[in-house]
C-alpha cells in the first residue's frame, strides 16, 4: 500500500531554494566559508556568510503564541511567493483552541511564511513545534493526489563538491528557470494522510529534498499536536550524511490534492540542544 502511495505523490513542494530568493552568493578571500564557493550555485552560501550560528541554548524561532490579532506581524518572518502567477495563502495571526497561532489559509493560495536563520544541528539538533489540522469536507474524498496538509520546512547549507553532475545540473537548471538559487538540501516534516509516522519520503522532483511523515492519523484532527524531532539522525536517514547548518525554516499549506482549500494552524518552533 504504501509502494502505491509513493508512485502516486505529486507533491507540489517548494524546494525551500524558493524560500531563499535574493540571497545573492559573495566572495570574500578573507573568510574561511571560501572553501565551499560555487559560483552562485547555492543559495545556502550567501547566508552562512552574513550570519553567525545561533549560540542560546533554546532558539526560538518562532513565538507565534505571544502574537495578538490587530497587533505586528511575527517579527524576523515574511510571507513567499513559490509560483509567481499563483494565489497566496493567507497567514494571519488567530486564536484557535485557546492558542494564538499563525493560522494558513489557503482557500486559493501557494505561498509559504518563511525565516532565514543560522542554526548548527550538531549542537541543536531538537527541533520542537506546535501544529493543528482541522478536518474539512474535502477530506472525505479520496484525493486524486497525495498532499501534504501542513509543511515544516528546513533548508541545509552543505558542500557543493559533493553534488554529482546531474545534481548541478538540476540546481543550475532551476536557477535558469526561477531566477533563484537553491539551497544544498531541505527536509520537510508533512502531515500526510495514509503513511505511517516516520517514513522518509522522496521528492518526485530532486534527490535534494526529503520528506518526514508525522502522526497525520483520524484522531489527530482538530487538537494541537506538540511535536518534537532529532533533526540531526532524521537527516542521516533521509540523506546517509551528516546535515550542514540549517539556513532557513519555512511553513507551508496549500490546497489539497483535489485541488480543494487547504487549512492548518502553526504553534511555536523551537530549537534546543541534545
Amino acid at each position: 500500500m504504501l509502494q502505491g502511495i509513493l508512485r502516486k505523490i505529486s507533491l507540489a513542494v517548494p524546494l525551500f531554494a524558493l524560500a531563499l530568493a535574493g540571497c545573492e552568493t559573495t566572495r570574500d578571500a578573507g573568510k574561511a566559508d571560501d572553501v565551499l564557493q560555487d559560483d552562485g550555485l547555492l543559495a545556502s552560501t550567501a547566508i552562512v556568510k552574513r550570519m553567525k550560528p545561533e549560540q542560546a541554548p533554546v532558539i526560538e524561532v518562532a513565538r507565534f503564541s505571544e502574537l495578538r490579532p490587530g497587533g505586528p506581524f511575527a517579527e524576523h518572518w515574511e510571507p513567499y511567493v513559490l509560483q509567481r502567477a499563483s494565489p497566496l495563502t493567507t497567514y494571519r495571526i488567530a486564536e484557535v483552541g485557546g492558542q494564538m497561532c499563525m493560522e494558513a489559509d489557503a482557500a486559493n493560495g501557494y505561498s509559504a511564511l518563511q525565516r532565514l536563520i543560522r542554526i548548527d544541528p550538531q549542537r541543536h539538533p531538537v527541533v520542537e513545534w506546535r501544529w493543528r489540522v482541522p478536518k474539512l469536507a474535502s477530506d472525505a474524498v479520496p484525493a486524486k493526489r497525495v498532499t501534504p496538509r501542513a509543511r515544516l520546512m528546513l533548508a541545509f547549507h552543505g558542500d557543493p563538491d559533493k553534488l554529482d553532475v546531474e545534481q548541478r545540473m538540476q540546481l543550475r537548471l532551476a536557477k535558469a528557470v526561477t531566477g533563484q538559487a537553491l539551497p544544498y538540501s531541505s527536509l520537510i516534516y508533512v502531515w500526510m494522510n495514509g503513511v505511517p509516522e516516520g517514513t522518509i519520503l522522496p521528492s518526485p522532483y530532486t534527490e535534494r529534498v526529503r520528506l518526514v511523515a508525522m502522526d497525520a492519523s483520524a484522531g489527530n484532527f482538530d487538537r494541537w499536536l506538540d511535536l518534537k524531532r532529532n533533526v540531526l539522525e532524521d537527516y542521516r536517514r533521509a540523506f546517509g550524511e551528516d546535515p550542514g547548518d540549517i539556513v532557513g525554516v519555512g511553513i507551508y499549506t496549500d490546497v489539497d490534492g483535489n485541488g480543494a482549500g487547504g487549512l492548518a494552524y502553526y504553534g511555536d518552533i523551537t530549537f534546543r540542544e541534545k
